[in-house]
């Protein structure tokens, strides 16, 4: 699940366990404004009220902007950004623990945000929404689609909404929890005092934050008064999100996609149970290296008419780009943004071997949510990729042995650029090196260990040449629908950008 820095300096709690069971158990821990003007509009029994106004820059102490508001410089690409309240009376359900249909046990009065990012010009818009389950996981929400997939939806003139759905995004955990007083209504009492997820207190689960999922969908497809997409048709609504998200969603997929069907296709990562073979909506999983070696290799399932898989050797759970300190890259979800809107984060204790792993799942991201568009349009599968080979996949919580090659390199799996053509070791596996006070994030970092120079020659005996490698080795992902042709340049820029940064270190 995706962390922010954190230490659990209880000692006790970890003794006579074994490391592998002791780091899967420590992971587990992670699950009135202004309006211009006040417009509203009745969606069956949903209201929507915005766009909600902006007082100040996303850097402003007052924290009356929209949180976690994209760093992209959206008018250079054509897009906005706005904010809406929706409110409505959401159907409980209990999700039954052996996949099946959800069981209402109540309802409840809620009122949360969406966040939109979508074209200026209604005539780029192409009619297809992503909306992203907003991960809490660090207390507050994260827009991890946006972070996975931005560039993609800019180019092909998709829109993004992120969705505050779980009650900790709103409500933020409690203390003594370390990352309580996160959620939107503590982050800014003036802009986000009026939402609730809890129906006043009484409720504390998760269990109204499926219908609120596909009512906000409902909303997109069948608006009336005010419209997020005015002028626009949306045509299809896709349902995203990574790691405790990604869980939720394959629970939706499996137990209320059948009763709603309000979703035309989902894309999950990171995470995530089993999905039902039997659920005609399309189900994309992409997982990292650090997946497979935590839980997903222990419940593996073949590709169906419905559900498809790919794993990326050598990527991280939170990759480097996720934790970059930059505050100007609205990949930095894990780092530059967070310490933006949250404030400076704790210094973590370290790990046993470097970190991150730079692999780009990003593009693998991008490339998969153009697949999975034209599986649900033109049923046309998604191509096959060799699954990470591992040679022992227990039953959680032990962690799967994967098979590596005499570099250190996973076998199987999509390899992009930084393990085909390598510069650095990128694996996803890393343990904290100090268990009385461990960093939990270690286990989602992975692993970057630059090569010396004398493996960097061996490898490429000159830079023409490593360029040409990786040209290639980027072709053949293009051809065989791994990476977009469009984001080519940019993993053949990185590509030789970290050569040459490695041949002067070294």
């Amino acid at each position: 699940m995706l962390l922010t820095f954190l230490h659990l300096s209880h000692a006790g709690t970890w003794s006579g366990r074994r490391p592998a069971a002791l780091l899967a158990a420590l992971v587990a821990v992670f699950a009135s404004a202004d309006s211009i003007p006040a417009r509203i509009q009745e969606v069956a029994n949903t209201t929507i009220t915005g766009p909600i106004a902006v007082h100040g820059k996303s850097d402003d102490a007052t924290h009356n902007y929209v949180f976690y508001s994209t760093p992209m410089n959206l008018q250079d690409v054509g897009y906005v950004e706005q904010e809406y309240f929706i409110s409505g009376t959401a159907t409980r359900y209990s999700i039954p623990a052996i996949p099946g249909i959800a069981t209402p046990i109540g309802t409840v009065r809620y009122r949360t945000r969406i966040v939109v990012r979508r074209p200026a010009n209604p005539k780029r818009f192409t009619g297809v929404v992503v909306v992203d389950w907003q991960n809490v996981t660090a207390g507050h929400d994260i827009d991890s689609e946006w972070s996975n997939a931005a560039e993609f939806f800019v180019r092909s003139g998709w829109a993004w909404v992120g969705a505050s759905v779980q009650r900790v995004g709103v409500h933020g955990f409690d203390p003594p929890n370390p990352r309580a007083g996160r959620g939107l209504k503590q982050w800014s009492p003036t802009r986000y005092g009026s939402l609730d997820l809890t129906d006043g207190g009484a409720i504390t689960d998760g269990s109204q934050s499926y219908d609120v999922y596909s009512q906000i969908a409902q909303m997109l497809k069948s608006p009336r008064g005010v419209n997020p997409f005015e002028g626009m048709e949306v045509r299809r609504v896709y349902a995203g999100g990574i790691s405790q998200s990604a869980l939720f969603l394959i629970r939706y997929y499996n137990s209320v996609q059948p009763l709603a069907n309000v979703y035309d296709g989902f894309l999950v990562g990171l995470g995530g149970g089993t999905p039902r073979p039997d659920v005609a909506a399309k189900l994309f999983k992409v997982y990292t290296e650090t997946d497979v070696w935590r839980s997903q290799a222990a419940i593996r399932a073949p590709n169906t008419n419905s559900t498809h898989t790919w794993e990326i050797a050598g990527a991280s759970h939170a990759s480097a780009a996720m934790i970059s300190p930059d505050k100007n890259s609205f990949r930095a979800i894990l780092g530059g943004i967070l310490e933006r809107d949250i404030g400076p984060q704790t210094q973590p204790s370290p790990c046993v071997r470097p970190y991150a792993s730079d692999v780009e799942t990003w593009a693998v991201f991008s490339a998969a949510y153009a697949a999975l568009d034209r599986w649900v349009t033109k049923n046309v599968q998604p191509p096959e990729a060799l699954p990470i080979q591992v040679s022992a996949a227990p039953p959680s919580p032990e962690f799967a042995t994967i098979v590596r090659d005499d570099q250190g390199f996973a076998v199987g799996g999509v390899r992009l650029p930084r393990v085909a053509v390598p510069t650095a070791l990128n694996t996803g596996e890393n343990l904290p090196a100090n268990m009385t006070n461990p960093n939990a994030g270690c286990v989602l970092y992975g692993t970057h260990i630059p090569f010396d120079a004398a493996k960097l020659k061996a490898l490429y005996p000159s830079s023409a040449a490593y360029v040409r490698h990786a040209k290639r080795v980027v072709d053949e992902l293009v051809q065989r629908g791994f990476v977009l042709k469009a984001d080519a340049p940019t993993l053949i820029r990185n590509a030789e950008n970290a050569y040459l940064w490695t041949r002067r270190q070294r």
